[in-house]
């Protein structure tokens, strides 16, 4: 066995958000120290790795930091590894994004140490083989890799060179299983080290070539501050003081290459990090049972709202790339998408459950921001049709003066809709799952959902308990005319219903305004059966920036009969409907008083009107159950009573209305 140069590295962390006050506790918790202890031990080198945001607030408040690092890589004894600016996903955001985001990194490393970056991580190890280009082109030498992303037989604690188009870059493996926890003593560290090292050099061909290893130690936020708290580097460098080890040598990665030029030639699959990979594998469906390793791109698939987001982000950034007129306005825009593509909006939910409402909304937000910038006085209300999120079905993106919105062919339903006063994406849902909430959804929450219901379904509907789908919720909706000059929208399906199989034909009109909308069913009876049922149309919010326990709920109000009723929010309308209120509705109307934003409805006739608060949970960190996002269903219903042959009419019409705001105390 050779040497072993070990590589400590500190992982930048981020909650999507890096608050003043975090960024502050993690100056105190984890960097102070941290940097006050390899001051004093100049035999110790180190890794750290910021996102652009975190540098550049401790540029401006922590200048003492700045300083410190600044000396430390001076005399060699640190390296700062680069990456993404604002942590994005880089293999899905386009080519010119990518060369931008580890660029921007590279050049405020450089400003604020002095050294240019040589490495770089990935957010949650997102990795893709398209990467080697964008990696090479600027100028960066390696990537630091979850060693299982390797394919076994590269797993040999040495760096992997990987070409594309006669490009290369290093990916330099770390362990995470190697990572000491505070109950591990200096000497079971040393002893784990080189006896996976002997482990792997049995029957190595490598050996032969007298291969100096790696072992790269990469400690996220709460691994790092527990051994600083344990003293734990302290007591490493006294234990070799006393119990010298010749192999095991410290060393940084950049450090390593210079020391050693052996290499293994292969091809590292696309990725992602072993968390992320354990919850899609949870998660995954029946078409994705035969893959061991799966990439970003399974986890969109899985996912709805981080999909609609990643989508969202593709159209802003095309509507940029078409841009000509305003480079000022161009560039804005491109600063805003690029602030958006953060990692943890995407992976939120998986990686903090309990923030990733809050990120996510914030993406939006700035997404918003940036297509605000790209209208100048004489906007023009556009309706277009195409692909827009790439599941080979024509959607109708609509983007109207006060807002945005995106209607899918799937369940004819509003996807996605961005209010712009309040600059937040209110269709952006969550489905329940079993093993969390007590129920599944099996159908895409959005506004305008359709269903018929029998009564007993009925009941277990406004109860929030499977009701099964309502038919028209899941089915595939077909385009019977479509005009962009008078911003009309005909879509039509046919199901059959019920234990009897009664053929119902549904055409359903969106005029699209710049206040909201104007949605028009009509119903016909293609069975030679009389057609009783109740036909209801589902809408759903989402609370805007959730945080479990600071909820300032939506009023909701109707009139009802001609009188007005303020229904309480924080409780389902079950009870109102038992003692028969709600069953002759004339106008509903959901106010979001804090973001200073109402969303109305006008039923044409006599129709009947439940809600309720839904209440998703997730598991935290702890892997404690925990509220994670708040949706309100509002839905409008009537009875049906159509002979066959037969047809009905029903409408309801939307509007947005800017109301005054309050501060949420």
């Amino acid at each position: 066995m050779n040497s072993i140069y070990v590589c400590f590295s500190l992982k930048s962390f981020t909650t999507g958000s890096d608050s003043n006050d975090l960024l502050e506790k993690n100056y105190l918790t984890v960097y102070k120290p941290l940097v006050k202890f390899l001051y004093t031990h100049k035999e110790f080198p180190f890794s750290f790795s910021f996102t652009g945001q975190q540098l550049q607030f401790y540029k401006k408040r922590k200048n003492e930091l700045i300083q410190i690092l600044r000396e430390l890589a001076e005399r060699e004894q640190i390296e700062v590894i680069g990456g993404s600016y604002y942590d994005s996903i880089l293999p899905i955001i386009y080519s010119i994004d990518r060369n931008y985001q580890i660029d921007t990194l590279s050049a405020e490393i450089r400003q604020t140490v002095g050294k240019r970056a040589r490495g770089m991580f990935l957010f949650e190890d997102c990795w893709d083989p398209s990467l080697v280009n964008n990696i090479h082109t600027c100028g960066i030498e390696y990537v630091m890799l979850e060693n299982s992303l390797l394919p076994e037989d590269k797993q040999k604690y040495l760096p992997v060179l990987m070409s594309d188009l006669s490009k290369t870059v290093e990916i330099m493996p770390y362990s995470d299983s190697l990572v000491p926890g505070t109950e591990t003593t200096p000497k079971e560290f040393i002893d784990s080290i080189i006896k996976a090292v002997s482990k792997i050099e049995k029957n190595d061909e490598y050996v032969q070539m007298n291969a100096d290893r790696i072992v790269n130690i990469c400690l996220n936020q709460v691994q790092i501050t527990k051994l600083i708290n344990a003293k734990w580097f302290e007591n490493l460098i006294t234990h070799l003081k006393a119990f010298p080890n010749e192999k095991i040598k410290f060393s940084t990665p950049y450090a390593y290459t210079k020391i050693s030029d052996i290499k293994q030639v292969g091809y590292v699959p696309s990725g992602i990090s072993n968390r992320i990979n354990q919850i899609i594998s949870k998660e995954k469906t029946d078409k994705l049972k035969n893959s061991t390793r799966y990439s970003v791109y399974d986890f969109l698939e899985l996912f709805p709202v981080s999909n609609a987001l990643y989508n969202r982000v593709l159209y802003l950034s095309m509507l940029v790339n078409q841009y000509k007129n305003d480079k000022m306005r161009k560039k804005a825009a491109r600063d805003k998408i690029l602030e958006a593509q953060t990692g943890m909006s995407i992976l939120g939910h998986a990686v903090e459950p309990h923030i990733n409402t809050l990120a996510r909304q914030n993406a939006y937000k700035t997404l918003i921001e940036a297509e605000l910038y790209l209208r100048e006085e004489k906007f023009k209300e556009n309706i277009t049709s195409f692909d827009y999120n790439n599941d080979g079905l024509k959607e109708y993106v609509c983007r109207m003066q006060n807002y945005f919105a995106n209607i899918s062919l799937i369940s004819g339903s509003v996807q996605e809709l961005d209010v712009f006063k309040c600059k937040c994406n209110y269709v952006d849902n969550i489905l329940r799952k079993f093993e969390y909430d007590g129920y599944s959804d099996d159908y895409r929450r959005g506004l305008f959902i359709d269903h018929f219901f029998n009564n007993e379904q009925f009941k277990k509907y406004i109860n929030n308990e499977p009701a099964g789908t309502g038919v028209f919720s899941k089915i595939r909706y077909y385009e019977v005319n479509y005009t962009r000059t008078h911003h009309e929208i005909h879509l039509c399906a046919s199901a059959f219903w019920g234990p009897s199989k009664q053929k119902v034909y549904l055409r359903k009109k969106y005029i699209i305004n710049s206040t909201g909308m104007y949605v028009q069913y009509i119903i016909r009876n293609e069975s030679k059966k009389k057609l009783n049922a109740k036909f209801a149309v589902e809408s759903n919010f989402s609370h805007y920036g959730f945080v479990p326990g600071k909820v300032k709920y939506f009023s909701v109000e109707a009139v009802d009969k001609g009188q007005k009723l303020d229904i309480n929010p924080a409780i389902p309308s079950k009870k109102l409907i038992d003692s028969e209120k709600l069953q002759n509705t004339q106008i509903v109307r959901l106010t979001d008083s804090e973001n200073g934003v109402s969303f109305v409805f006008e039923p044409n006739e006599k129709s009947g009107y439940c809600y309720s608060p839904l209440y998703i949970k997730r598991p935290d960190s702890d892997s404690s159950l925990k509220e994670a996002a708040l949706i309100y269903v509002s839905t409008i219903y009537w009875d049906l009573d159509i002979e066959p042959g037969m047809e009905t009419e029903k409408s309801i019409n939307f509007t947005i209305v800017p109301v005054k705001k309050t501060k949420n105390v």
